[in-house]
């Protein structure tokens, strides 16, 4: 019951968000996340206790706690931006920039596939219109929900954009097989890794990090190339696709390098954007 009362709510909301004007079904998102971010002391005291490991006293706590509404915000926002992908598609090519994709052309054109090494930094779920802007065959892992009707709205919208989502659990061999036929396969790597990731810094705090994209481009020689797409004013957003990492798998303990290089580069990446980050995550475990 509790499963379909969640069903119809986030249907109601998605409606709404696809009746309203797009800029005021984005301003209402804004206002949900300002609320959240007052109701929601726990996660609000994450993001706090977060902004101070990677910022340390550089910032003010005044500071802190705008990055942090903000950081709110931008979660509320991007869930919206997912529900009214179809409303985006109809003027993409004009709200879409692109930085760095001849980085993907030149990871392509040697055939080994391509490991699009991603995060929540920005508009993260419109990623997906690089692969339908530029016609690059691309798949996502993505976690399971455990409500498996929203999980089924979820992927319905990543699916307009041409992306193809691939549940999180047992994964590998589909990951294997989209790699194999020189594919991009997107995987986040910011989030809490637990038992299964390894333990590396990010933002000089220990923490546990997904290597997944490392022992990927071990077994299959893959490219490892960051990507990002940044939220700018006017509706219009700039997908950042960065230099690939170089990586020569003869350094010792080489699993944990280039793990520990793909943090700094989102870390990088983060200090740029503070507020299109979500703080709210316990990173730190």
């Amino acid at each position: 019951m509790l499963y379909y009362l969640e069903y119809f709510l986030v249907s109601g909301v998605i409606t709404l968000a696809n009746l309203l004007p797009l800029q005021l079904s984005y301003w209402l998102a804004r206002r949900i996340g300002d609320l959240s971010y007052l109701i929601m002391t726990k996660r609000r005291k994450v993001a706090l206790e977060n902004l101070s490991k990677a910022h340390g006293s550089q910032l003010s706590l005044n500071d802190k706690k705008k990055i942090a509404m903000r950081s709110f915000e931008h979660v509320a926002l991007s869930i919206t931006e997912l529900f009214t992908v179809p409303r985006v598609l109809k003027n993409a090519s004009e709200r879409f920039s692109f930085e760095g994709t001849a980085h993907l052309d030149a990871a392509f054109a040697k055939g080994k596939g391509i490991i699009l090494v991603i995060s929540h930094v920005g508009s993260w779920e419109y990623l997906a219109f690089l692969p339908y802007l530029r016609k690059y065959p691309c798949s996502v892992v993505v976690k399971t929900l455990k409500n498996y009707l929203v999980d089924r709205i979820m992927n319905r919208f990543r699916e307009k954009t041409l992306l193809h989502p691939i549940p999180k659990r047992d994964a590998a061999r589909k990951i294997l097989y989209e790699i194999h036929k020189n594919h991009l396969v997107a995987i986040l790597i910011d989030q809490w890794a637990g038992n299964e990731g390894i333990r590396t810094k990010f933002f000089n705090v220990e923490t546990s990090t997904t290597s997944i994209p490392a022992r990927l481009a071990e077994k299959t020689g893959c490219a490892l190339i960051p990507a990002y797409c940044l939220r700018k004013e006017g509706g219009r957003y700039e997908i950042h696709i960065e230099a690939p990492l170089d990586w020569d798998i003869s350094e010792p303990d080489w699993e944990h390098s280039v793990t520990q290089k793909l943090n700094q580069r989102l870390e990088r990446q983060i200090l740029a954007n503070p507020e299109q980050w979500l703080w709210g995550h316990r990173r730190w475990k």
